[in-house]
Parts: structure tokens; C-alpha cells; sequence
């Protein structure tokens, strides 16, 4: 397992993230950072072939009106179940959110039949599933230990509501041995996609889980599957929070 880091591209509050945004993080990606496509020959503003990285089925017993509500405060606890379709396909992981405004998390490896379980239980009221789906590049050449990727936020196949860039450094595992490389990178990226500005409204913005509210048997010192999933859920609460 390597070690990741996501910029979340920010825009104004009610702004959804549309195609231009797309080719501006895209163009930097392949003319400037000279990444290559995945399963690709060279650079070039080709996408490929989208690739499903998680599917999240969100469990809320709070009457919320719709997706602009999901990053919310809530009375009761709610669980979002992680499906890491390329990390860990044959595992579930819950992001248990406790009660009140400022509940905690807990983050935990389950069954996959717990997914059938919550969907039994008739006191969600509400319930949503989100896709992230990615794009993805080699930094440099076919054989980089730097691995780049669009992400994409979206429910039921609609337009998506969310864009961000995933960076993964393959040799290290330890987060402090290969946070200095990852912030460096995804420094880089993000100076080049540029601050706001009149016709691109939206610029990079690194987010910085709190690994360490979480203990040793939720978070082992290796990043993986379970950082991941603490990963993709600040993506979605500072995404899907803004819209």
C-alpha cells in the first residue's frame, strides 16, 4: 500500500464543478507535469478509461432534503459504508458519525453482509450512495513511483458534484517518511493549477485529515485501506458541505 494525499478543487459555495475545471486541472496534469495516461502512450489531453475507485452508501436517521445536506450537523448517528472498489473490493468499512453537532468519528472494518443489515434497518430515513471515480497518470514515465488522479464525486451516474486530485507516492508507507514528499507534490499541483481568478473561480486546496484523533486499532501506523476511507470522508464533508 503507498501513501496518499487529495486536493479538493474549491469553489464558491453554490458553484458546481463543471467540464473547463475538468481540462484546467487536466492541462496542467499532461503539459505541464508531463504525466503520462494510464495504459497510455504518452501524454496528451486523451482521459482514457474511467475508473471506479469507491462506492459509499450514506445512512442518515435525520430528515435531510438532499445531498446539500449530507456534510450537516445531525441529532443521531449516522454510518457511511466505504466499498474501496480498487483498494480492498472485498471489504466494507464504516465511518460511524456520533451524536451531536460536533460528534466524533470512528472508522471500522466489517462484514460485507453489514451493508445488507443497514439497508434492513427502517430508522434511516434517509439514504444516498455516492460514486468516486478517477482518471489516472503516471508522473513523469510508465514506471514512476508518483501516481496522479482526477477524482470525480457523483451520484447516480449524474454530472459530478465534486472534483479533486489524489496523489500517491508508491515507495512509502510511513506517514511521516512520506508526508514531506506527498506536501511537496501536492504543493506543486496545486501552485500550477493557479489561485482564483476572474473566469476560473476555483483553485487546489490540500485537505489535511486528523489521523490522529483516531486510535491504534482503527489506524495502524502503515497508511491504508482505513486512512483511505478517513481520506475519501473529508473529501466528502468539504466537498458536498460547500454545495
Amino acid at each position: 500500500m503507498a501513501i496518499k494525499c487529495i486536493l479538493l478543487y474549491k469553489l464558491p459555495k453554490g458553484v458546481l464543478p463543471t467540464k473547463s475545471d475538468a481540462e484546467r486541472i487536466i492541462s496542467v496534469l499532461t503539459e505541464q507535469l508531463c504525466c503520462v495516461q494510464e495504459g497510455g502512450r504518452g501524454t496528451g489531453g486523451g482521459l482514457g478509461e474511467k475508473q471506479l475507485e469507491a462506492l459509499i452508501n450514506i445512512y442518515k436517521q435525520t430528515q435531510a432534503p438532499d445531498l446539500t445536506a449530507v456534510a450537516s450537523p445531525v441529532s443521531l448517528t449516522d454510518v457511511w459504508a466505504f466499498r474501496l472498489v480498487r483498494e480492498a473490493p472485498s471489504k466494507t468499512f464504516l465511518m460511524i458519525r456520533l451524536a451531536g453537532p460536533r460528534g466524533g468519528l470512528r472508522v471500522t472494518e466489517a462484514e460485507p453482509s453489514i451493508r445488507s443489515f443497514l439497508e434492513r434497518r427502517l430508522d434511516y430515513r434517509q439514504r444516498a450512495q455516492l460514486a468516486i471515480q478517477s482518471y489516472s497518470w503516471s508522473m513523469g514515465d510508465k514506471h514512476s513511483d508518483v501516481t496522479v488522479k482526477l477524482l470525480q464525486v457523483s451520484q447516480q451516474a449524474q454530472t459530478p458534484k465534486v472534483l479533486a486530485v489524489e496523489v500517491t507516492y508508491h515507495p512509502a508507507v510511513d506517514l511521516a517518511a512520506g508526508g514531506a514528499v506527498l506536501a511537496e507534490l501536492a504543493g506543486r499541483i496545486a501552485d500550477l493549477v493557479g489561485p482564483e481568478g476572474p473566469g476560473q473561480p476555483g483553485s487546489l486546496v490540500l485537505l489535511q485529515p486528523d489521523y490522529s484523533r483516531f486510535n491504534a486499532e482503527e489506524l495502524p501506523g502503515a497508511f491504508g485501506p482505513m486512512h483511505i476511507v478517513v481520506a475519501y470522508n473529508e473529501l466528502l464533508a468539504e466537498g458536498l458541505g460547500a454545495r
